[in-house]
């Protein structure tokens, strides 16, 4: 490569909200944090405030055949996080992959959104999704029918 880095029209784009409050009851996410913007300004109930945004790619296991098969029942990509115990954790993740799943907890401002952890056979199920995942696009890249360009 030239050295030469392109700017990528979908890093300017809002992407969509995760919509933590439909996930609760999904078996397992696959969560790869890609970015964090910090300082965001957020007004809410006329109230301003700042806080940090994540994007990621969410691999979603919403139920038992999802987990069986290796079939995610939703991808979605870019996807935005807003909740303050949910950016902490994926800024600790960033560039690397987390699998967990979404709890409602007590806090002493109400209550806040956290990432739990799976159990180790459902830790699995998404590692083998992952890693055949990961192997399909190796292969796919080294494959002779990806042009070379040259």
């Amino acid at each position: 490569m030239s050295g030469f880095s392109f700017a990528k029209p979908s890093a300017f784009s809002g992407g969509t909200f995760f919509k933590v409050a439909e996930h609760m009851t999904d078996l397992a996410l696959l969560v790869e944090p890609k970015r964090i913007q910090k300082g965001v300004s957020n007004t809410y109930q006329g109230k301003t405030t700042l806080r940090d945004e994540v994007t990621a790619d969410v691999t979603i296991f919403a139920n038992s055949e999802a987990l069986e098969t290796g079939v995610p029942t939703e991808v979605i990509k870019d996807a935005k996080f807003v909740h303050n115990m949910l950016t902490s954790t994926l800024e600790q993740v960033m560039g690397g992959a987390m699998v967990g799943i979404l709890r409602r907890i007590p806090t002493k401002n109400g209550s806040g959104y956290v990432f739990r952890d799976v159990a180790p056979e459902v830790e699995s199920q998404v590692g083998d999704y992952y890693q055949k995942r990961e192997s399909a696009i190796a292969d796919a890249l080294a494959s002779p029918a990806m042009p070379s360009f040259e």
